[in-house]
């Protein structure tokens, strides 16, 4: 089974690979120091690459796969968005509540990811051991397995981020 076909192929795989380490990195990492924005330029910089990569790619014409970069190219630049307009934020609590945000776009954008990567390997292999028609049931499966767990995750890691932020919040930590 050949896996990459093409440029387009290997530049694809190449940034997925690099948005994925680079990612993890981000989420796992303190946040607000230079290495925390160095990575996450080259986190966004490479789920780009991945996206544009991608287009290309639409042999069969465009498929679900494409409309879902959309929906990942919105997360990414609201992400982008937030934690730059927090900077022009007026007020601790606008700042926050951007910071906030940013937080959800860029850790959904990964679970995104994620989740297009392991669909991408489940539809390799039910088709290969199941044949086209178990396609549909390996997207969606694995889809849903990674949003679960990424929204167990993200709710989870909120509870850490809304308590840094709480005072500016004016909220009590959860």
């Amino acid at each position: 089974m050949q896996i990459i076909h093409d440029i387009w192929g290997a530049a694809h795989t190449a940034a997925a690979l690099v948005a994925l380490i680079t990612g993890a990195f981000v989420l796992i990492r303190p946040k607000a120091d230079g290495q925390h924005k160095l990575t996450g330029y080259t986190y966004f910089a490479a789920f780009w690459v991945l996206i544009l990569a991608g287009l290309p790619m639409a042999d069969d014409g465009i498929t679900a796969f494409h409309w879902l970069s959309l929906l990942s190219a919105a997360t990414l630049i609201a992400g982008l968005w937030m934690i730059l307009a927090a900077k022009r934020a007026k007020t601790a609590k606008g700042r926050a509540q951007l910071v906030f945000g940013h937080y959800k776009f860029m850790a959904w954008s990964y679970v995104g990811l994620v989740a297009a990567g392991v669909s991408q390997l489940a539809t390799r292999f039910a088709v290969a051991y199941g044949g086209m028609s178990t396609f549909w049931w390996a997207v969606v499966l694995a889809t849903l397995a990674v949003a679960g767990v990424g929204a167990v995750w993200i709710s989870r890691a909120d509870r850490t981020v809304i308590h840094r932020y709480a005072r500016a919040l004016d909220a009590k930590p959860s």
